[in-house]
């Protein structure tokens, strides 16, 4: 949703209006309400609002109707609205640290992800944020990405070649998608769908449960398991408006805030177990990429993109990230 002055006008002071509670806060995030972001969101809103008396007030806007990731982004930011989520490839432009999680093949199941993104790495990406007037809420999951195709099984390294497939308008993802000789086209996530049918790319890689949400088995022939990479979806807040809590709001809501990440990250686990059966229910067919080719494709992304990612990081913190990954 691009925002006219006026409109931005109208908006910011429709937002400023006083609220009937002590305080109100604001979440937009591009997700459906049957996603596992917004279910956990409804946790937030709810537990908020009963552990606080209400003094505490939740307002959702899911589905993007309040802008794409970039603009609640920029919202957030500017202290139109107080939260977003965002998957850390759209945010790598606002900060620039979150290149570190570009790369391919980076953690060896979900529980590693997690334990390097709760630790030390994770807060250091959280100082990162704060310099863009930023606070980290916490780390959510999409989970491991595999893709859907309607062109043939991606079951080798070579089958990648020339698959016209939806990539997030990020240039590093891109530069890699290239080095194994996929024809990446940038897309917002909301466009997927209707490219997809009318054969505008051949497939999409997005976490399982997406598949289902986003109904891309109606438009797709084949799902690859070649779990290329981990994403997790960003919570953010206003960072002046976090700082500006009463020590008792903001460990309320620091402990609600880590109970809803737990939860999400529950829910997500939950929709990608139930994801295969249901898409092979709906006639896709299900294969594995070896791990011989999944292992040689992470080799030849990572080398095409490392010195972009260190460019964009620094080789301090990129050096210190990665040391991260094995401790």
């Amino acid at each position: 949703m691009k925002l006219t002055p006026i409109l931005a006008a109208g908006f910011g002071l429709a937002l400023a209006l006083p609220a009937a509670a002590d305080t109100t806060i604001r979440i937009g995030h591009a997700t459906p309400e049957i996603s596992p972001i917004h279910k956990a969101l409804l946790h937030f809103e709810e537990q908020l609002e009963s552990r606080s008396d209400g003094a505490i007030q939740v307002e959702l806007f899911p589905g993007g109707q309040l802008g794409s990731v970039q603009e609640m982004t920029e919202l957030v930011q500017s202290g139109n609205i107080t939260m977003t989520t965002g998957a850390s490839v759209h945010l790598s432009n606002t900060v620039g640290e979150l290149a570190v999680l570009d790369q391919f093949l980076l953690f060896e199941d979900e529980d590693h992800a997690r334990s390097v993104l709760d630790g030390p790495a994770g807060d250091a990406l959280g100082e990162a944020m704060k310099t863009r007037g930023l606070k980290s809420m916490g780390f959510m999951e999409l989970g491991f990405r595999s893709f859907t195709n309607s062109r043939a099984p991606l079951d080798s390294y070579e089958a990648f070649e020339g698959l016209r497939m939806r990539s997030a308008d990020n240039p590093i993802q891109i530069k890699a998608w290239r080095s194994i000789g996929a024809v990446p086209v940038p897309l917002a996530w909301g466009e997927i769908y209707s490219s997809l049918q009318q054969n505008l790319i051949d497939g999409q890689e997005s976490a399982l449960s997406s598949m289902i949400i986003e109904r891309f088995f109606e438009v797709q022939d084949y799902v690859s398991l070649t779990g290329h990479i981990y994403w997790p979806e960003l919570w953010i807040a206003d960072l002046d408006w976090y700082e500006g809590l009463s020590d008792e709001d903001r460990a309320l809501i620091d402990e609600v805030a880590a109970e809803t990440v737990a939860l999400q990250r529950e829910l997500t686990a939950e929709a990608n177990a139930a994801t295969l059966a249901e898409l092979e229910e709906k006639g896709l067919a299900v294969n594995e990429l070896p791990a011989e080719d999944r292992a040689r494709m992470g080799e030849t992304m990572n080398a095409a993109i490392e010195s972009d990612i260190r460019a964009k990081v620094s080789d301090a913190f990129y050096d210190t990230f990665m040391s991260a990954l094995s401790n």
